[in-house]
């Protein structure tokens, strides 16, 4: 048995287009809001951090969408998920390396080296950063358009301010 190959989808809107690549806006959202725990949960922090932020993607306009369109954007769930994992454990193993080196001498070296460590991790992720941003596996892309008899919502009020 195949196991279905998940994705990640998100609906956006798309702003600006210019030489086929598409500005497509999206808003933060999570399921916390419908959780119990909401309140004492991390994600219901960082939920009320990014309420309402709008996130753009530009991507490649493979739907010949225009602007004022709904689109559904598309990632792959594992390379999401892959990404995530390497990016909060190897600062935390790099961190966590430096102290066990560190403390072979003392207490001091080992807090100096555990920033090291850290300062290291950071830098592999930029690293790897680098490395997976022209990797078209990590690039979300455009799904499909969504139809709809109506004008998208307060399309004149999304205002792009410094993006690049």
């Amino acid at each position: 048995m195949k196991l279905k190959n998940e994705m990640l989808q998100e609906s956006g809107l798309v702003t600006r287009i210019e030489n086929n690549i598409a500005w497509i806006n999206t808003q933060a959202k999570l399921a916390c809001s419908s959780c119990q725990v909401e309140s004492t949960c991390g994600n219901g922090v960082l939920e009320k951090y990014l309420a309402g932020k709008i996130f753009i993607s530009k991507l490649e306009n493979t739907l010949d969408a225009n602007v004022g369109d709904q689109v559904v954007i598309s990632i792959p769930k594992a390379r999401v998920t892959k990404a995530s994992i390497i990016v909060y454990m190897i600062p935390l193993c790099a961190l966590i390396i430096g102290a066990f080196i560190g403390n072979y001498w003392s207490e001091a070296l080992s807090i100096l080296f555990s920033g090291i460590g850290f300062a290291l991790g950071l830098l592999i992720i930029r690293l790897y950063n680098y490395q997976i941003s022209k990797d078209k596996n990590y690039t979300p892309f455009m799904l499909s358009k969504i139809k709809s008899n109506k004008p998208y919502p307060q399309l004149d009020k999304v205002k792009i301010v410094n993006i690049d």
